[in-house]
């Protein structure tokens, strides 16, 4: 210990006789640590803790595969997620889906909420009590016997003040009277879905084998394993599909850990590139530091020498220099520990809010304890490069050099191989930041097919209670329609099944006349209902044909407007006004085109629009393109929805645009991620460049010197140190292309359109490097053509 205290209290005053080459140490070292202190945060949240729920281990997705299509994990269907139920002896399944309710009779004004349609054991495959009342039973999964709720935390907190004597309170749902039987605990939460109402699914034993809409999850039972599991999910779905080939022809199923279904393989790749990413960075830091560390310590020749020459050993000698090192890392650590808090909060702020468990990536212990293993491993990678190459001075002539450092052609050698890694590791981050980039500003600049400034979505949800039949459908939205039309400011108005971005509804259909081989080789088309002025609203262009309008009723005949991929893919060359396709098992006429749309994928899908006046539904979402500020006008919409009805809440009030952008912020992520890790990885690299360029300089005073003595020009000596620069900076470019290549391939992922071998972008972050690389040599030999000759053989 007495020796230990001796090295550290030697190296703090070692340290403090070169306050420039430490502080620029710890600032790079405070960069890696930080940076990977703050993806670790996430990553930990992400991928390595266990899902919040007792033995998440062992729960499962059950999913539904069409493999002659490329469906991977699909819904499934209520009855073929019954027979699952029934007939599985390996998990204890139970579902959900999402089913949001209108709440009225308490608080101040109706209430849209969150809440989900649950199988009865729901609760108790997760393993969940409530800490008020009960859980469901078998009976209450039954249609009329369904009106039972189990309420979130928040929910009781924020309508019912937390009151202890909730249990068997009624609350209308949709102007249905259910009572309330349980209270879950705090911050209760599955996938990324914020629920605040659980009720049971109503079973009518009529519910259909092609309608896919559940998320199974299963619990798998003592002794069983997940690969039984999936053998037996498949196994019943071979079963179900002789059983019922007209629905289920083609269809299989599987299970996999539940924690792969909340963390897909997009969130588990984005997190290894992150994490790769940032460790690139904290090995170019430790280049860089080594670089340092073995330039300050070959300045350092004579004292080296000196305490061999008293007999210190050479493992005497190492320690101490890594005592150094250590306690460089550690204050590296400290500053790194205190980045990584501002960079937590910036990288939290770049995630949507629907991301999963978003919200519990934060400064903890497993992070704390991230962050020292990483600062001790730093140390001991950077300091042992100076300690061992240091650690064995030649006595004799370093004495000799009178003070001056003595380093060696090998020392030499050592650094500028450090510097070609910076450069290549900084050249491959830096190419995948561009080619994210590219990505990122191609998805801002792309034509999606609709305008989204100056629009006001909102949604509204009939209760069927009060809303039974078309004609009261109907009647309500033709009400609605025109009230809202009328408001200042409001240029156009319509609706729509689904939003741009915020889902998909995938149907099969035929064309009259052409045969198909099987019932999965139909052709698919994305469908939407929409009202009159919905194109306008969205600024989406009609091609050719009309729109659909108030004429189209349901006594009318029935009529749909398709977008230009449909055409292009199914009447390719022909006129497709007039022409009709098999929808829903109904003849439906083409009597217009409109432009494609990205709505779901990045290139277009099929799309058939049919008029929510003939096919009308009780769930709406609406447009409203505005002539100034939308926001604006949201009291005044709400107020017309509640005088025609005083118990129906307008919800999703938000514009176009941040619904775009909230669910375009996924995509982006990586970019501004990448992007901020590259210009971190350049600075370094740059650093690193100068640093050894500097030092090269300092040591051939002598040279230099005597070359200009005899008649060299300051222009031949400033070519020569950089020439010495763009060797090393063109090798790490050189071996950095061969690394972007690995790199790029896996980000396809995330790129909107843009080749991840792209020669352009290649190219152009290889003349930077190379610029950057001959531009940190600059300085250093333009102070070399400064020197004066006799001073410099004087000094000698």
């Amino acid at each position: 210990m007495d020796t230990l205290l001796s090295d550290i209290r030697y190296a703090l005053r070692a340290i403090r006789k070169s306050p420039g080459i430490i502080a620029v140490a710890v600032l790079s070292l405070a960069l890696g640590i930080g940076a990977n202190t703050t993806i670790f945060s996430a990553v930990d949240v992400f991928m390595l803790r266990p899902l919040p729920y007792p033995d998440a281990h062992r729960l499962v997705h059950v999913y539904s595969t069409v493999p002659e299509r490329g469906w991977t994990y699909n819904s499934v269907s209520i009855p073929d997620y019954l027979d699952l139920r029934e007939q599985s002896r390996t998990v204890d399944l139970a579902t959900s889906y999402g089913r949001d309710f209108n709440v009225s009779g308490i608080g101040e004004r109706p209430e849209r909420i969150n809440g989900e349609r649950v199988s009865w054991n729901y609760f108790q495959v997760l393993k969940l009590q409530p800490v008020i009342g009960r859980t469901f039973t078998r009976e209450e999964e039954r249609d009329g016997q369904h009106r039972v709720a189990i309420i979130s935390d928040g929910l009781w907190q924020r309508r019912f003040g937390g009151d202890p004597g909730i249990l068997e309170t009624t609350m209308e749902l949709d102007g249905e009277p259910y009572t309330v039987v349980g209270v879950l605990p705090p911050k209760f939460r599955f996938y990324e879905r914020r629920t605040d109402i659980w009720t049971p699914i109503p079973l009518t034993g009529e519910e259909s084998r092609g309608s896919h809409f559940l998320a199974p999850v299963g619990r798998l039972r003592p002794g069983a394993t997940l690969e039984q599991a999936n053998a037996e999910m498949v196994t019943i779905a071979a079963r179900l599909a002789e059983e019922y080939p007209e629905t289920n022809d083609g269809w299989g199923a599987g299970a996999r850990d539940l924690h792969r279904q909340i963390f897909s393989e997009e969130f588990r790749m984005g997190s290894l590139i992150g994490s790769v990413a940032v460790a690139l960075v904290l090995l170019i830091a430790c280049a860089n530091v080594a670089n340092l560390m073995l330039t300050r310590v070959a300045g350092r020749g004579r004292e080296i020498a000196l305490r061999g020459a008293l007999g210190a050993s050479r493992s005497r000698i190492a320690r101490q220099l890594l005592t150094e090192s250590m306690i460089v890392s550690l204050m590296g650590g400290a500053l790194g520990l205190l980045f990584s808090v501002a960079g937590i909060r910036g990288f939290v702020s770049l995630m949507p809010a629907w991301f999963p468990r978003v919200d519990e990536i934060g400064l903890d212990g497993r992070v704390l304890l991230f962050a020292l293993i990483v600062t001790a491993l730093t140390g001991v990678l950077f300091g042992m490069v100076p300690a061992l190459h240091s650690s064995r001075p030649n006595i004799t002539d370093s004495l000799k050099e009178g003070g001056r450092g003595n380093v060696g052609a090998k020392g030499d050698r050592l650094r500028k191989a450090l510097v070609v890694a910076e450069v290549s590791l900084s050249l491959a981050l830096l190419v995948a930041s561009a080619l994210l980039v590219q990505g990122f500003l191609r998805l801002q600049t792309a034509d999606f097919g609709w305008e989204e400034e100056d629009v006001l979505t909102f949604q509204v949800a009939l209760p069927s209670s009060r809303y039974s039949d078309e004609a009261a459908l109907n009647g309500f939205y033709r009400e609605m329609l025109p009230r809202i039309a009328s408001l200042p400011g409001v240029e156009a108005i319509g609706g729509t099944t689904i939003l741009p971005m915020q889902g998909n509804s995938n149907s099969f259909f035929e064309i009259p006349g052409r045969e198909v081989s099987s019932l999965q080789d139909r052709p698919l088309t994305e469908v939407r209902r929409v009202f009159p002025g919905y194109f306008h609203a969205m600024g989406t262009a009609l091609l050719r044909g009309r729109s659909l309008g108030e004429e189209d009723r349901p006594d009318t005949r029935p009529v749909i407007v398709v977008n230009e991929a449909l055409v292009e893919r199914h009447f390719p060359g022909e006129d497709p006004i007039g022409k009709q396709i098999d929808l829903w098992g109904v003849n439906r006429e083409i009597v217009g085109v409109a432009q494609n749309t990205l709505d779901v994928d990045p290139n277009p899908r099929p799309m058939t629009f049919m008029s929510a006046f003939q096919y009308p539904v009780s769930n709406m979402s609406f447009v409203v393109r505005t002539t100034g500020q939308p926001v604006a006008i949201t009291d005044a919409v709400r107020s017309e929805v509640l005088r025609l009805d005083p118990d129906l809440p307008i919800y999703q009030v938000r514009t176009l645009e941040d619904r775009i952008n909230e669910q375009q912020g996924g995509n982006t992520i990586m970019a501004k991620i990448m992007g901020v890790v590259a210009l971190v990885a350049l600075i370094l690299a740059v650093v690193g460049v100068y640093g050894v360029m500097s030092y090269s300089v300092s040591q051939r005073t002598q040279e230099v010197g005597i070359r200009m003595a005899l008649g060299a020009q300051r222009g031949r000596v400033l070519g020569m140190i950089l020439r010495q620069g763009a060797i090393m900076a063109f090798i790490g470019v050189v071996i950095g292309l061969f690394i972007a290549a690995l790199v790029s391939r896996s980000l396809s992922l995330f790129l909107f359109g843009v080749n991840p071998f792209d020669p352009l972008t290649f190219g152009a972050v290889a003349l930077i490097l190379l610029l950057s690389g001959v531009g940190a040599s600059y300085m250093p030999a333009r102070r070399a053509t400064k020197v004066d000759p006799l001073s410099a053989l004087k000094a000698e």
